[in-house]
């Protein structure tokens, strides 16, 4: 699955795009809002907040981690469901990687060897890095397509090292 690594929209846009990808859409998010959250949320209310044609509204933090869950919950959008973060933080000149849940711990020996492993990937992947920004760059040149491509060789690294960073914070934990 490839991940979605930037957005170029504002993150009210992201996150009316992401709601209304999802199977049940603004209507059926209210609905289990209501439901299962106890959140009741007009439809007509949240559309006009999130499609900007109410710009004075406020999106509260937590109706926008409700929509988050919400379309996590989505086969068909759950890609989308982080882009509102994406686009904020860009916002700020900030990034946001997805690293992904750990493998269960337990073991402070099997964590020492994934974190090995890790730094075996790494090289790897840090060749992957340097040869595409060697192609990319032999014409003097970066074109979008190639600036997309040393830009996702990147964040593969930087999300793998993360990974390393929480394994190695998994090992020190009860001691």
């Amino acid at each position: 699955m490839t991940k979605r690594r930037s957005v170029s929209t504002s993150w009210r846009g992201a996150l009316f795009t992401a709601l209304t990808a999802t199977q049940g859409g603004i209507a059926g998010f209210s609905a289990w809002a209501a439901a299962v959250r106890g959140r009741r949320i007009a439809e007509s209310t949240l559309y006009g907040r999130l499609d900007g044609s109410r710009p004075g509204e406020r999106v509260p933090i937590e109706d926008a981690e409700l929509i988050t869950e919400y379309v996590r919950a989505d086969v068909g959008a759950r890609h989308l469901a982080v882009d509102w973060l994406r686009a904020l933080a860009a916002r700020f000149g900030l990034v946001v990687l997805e690293v992904g849940e750990l493998p269960p711990g337990g073991c402070r020996k099997a964590d020492i060897e994934r974190l090995i492993a890790k730094c075996v990937d790494l090289f790897e992947r840090g060749g992957r890095v340097s040869g595409v920004v060697s192609r990319s760059t032999a014409d003097g040149d970066i074109n979008a397509q190639e600036a997309d491509e040393i830009v996702a060789a990147i964040d593969d690294g930087v999300e793998l090292l993360l990974r390393a960073r929480a394994l190695v914070l998994r090992t020190q934990e009860g001691d």
